[in-house]
């Protein structure tokens, strides 16, 4: 029956502390998890180098990377569900809301003005921002090109639709406030999307 020797649990705790893994309690857990699993080979007869080769392989087979995504899914899976709720229900709300304020602002129904406001308050206020952190966190190892796309795109949109609101309340500033989304849309938002996407192609 063999045992790890100091040396042994020096070599895995060097291994883990040198990994991208940032969270410290995260790497005294695996470093007691890999102990276990390669003194469970060593048992069985196997060499130090083959039962550590065996523990990686059983444990992390893509990376201590994959560990430390998966780890962070799982610790944040909830908040993600109760995010993507939000963003759904808010979508569908404001689709309705959009329809049936600009119906009734065509046909000049009384609260037509209150319905438009309070469907972009919800669309600017709770959706538009529900869709921008559910993109801009879906990706743990996003480059700040993709970052910065996602928030351009966020503010183009967003100055847009308060553009839109502006005309048809005939409010002062519209023409600005468009010329505003126009330039951040054309000139940050689609150089960053087209970027990505001709980087891609000829990869």
């Amino acid at each position: 029956m063999n045992n790890l020797t100091k040396k042994d649990i020096e070599f895995i705790t060097q291994i883990i502390n040198n990994s991208s893994i940032k969270s410290a309690q995260m790497k005294e857990d695996l470093i007691d998890h890999f102990c276990c699993a390669v003194e469970e080979e060593m048992k069985k007869g196997e060499s130090f180098s083959k039962s550590y080769d065996m523990a990686y392989q059983y444990i992390c087979p893509d990376g201590f990377d994959e560990i430390q995504r998966e780890t962070i899914f799982l610790l944040t899976s909830k908040k993600i569900k109760r995010m993507k709720r939000l963003l759904y229900l808010s979508g569908y709300l404001s689709a309705i809301g959009i329809t049936t304020s600009f119906f009734m602002k065509l046909n000049h129904i009384a609260g037509a003005q209150i319905a438009l406001l309070v469907t972009t308050a919800l669309f600017v206020l709770v959706f538009l921002p529900a869709l921008f952190v559910n993109l801009y966190k879906r990706d743990l190892t996003k480059s700040t090109s993709d970052k910065l796309k996602y928030i351009f795109g966020f503010l183009g949109i967003l100055i847009f639709i308060l553009s839109v609101l502006f005309k048809i309340s005939h409010w002062p500033g519209a023409t600005m406030i468009f010329l505003s989304s126009v330039v951040i849309i054309n000139f940050a938002f689609f150089p960053l999307l087209f970027f990505k996407m001709y980087r891609k192609s000829v990869e």
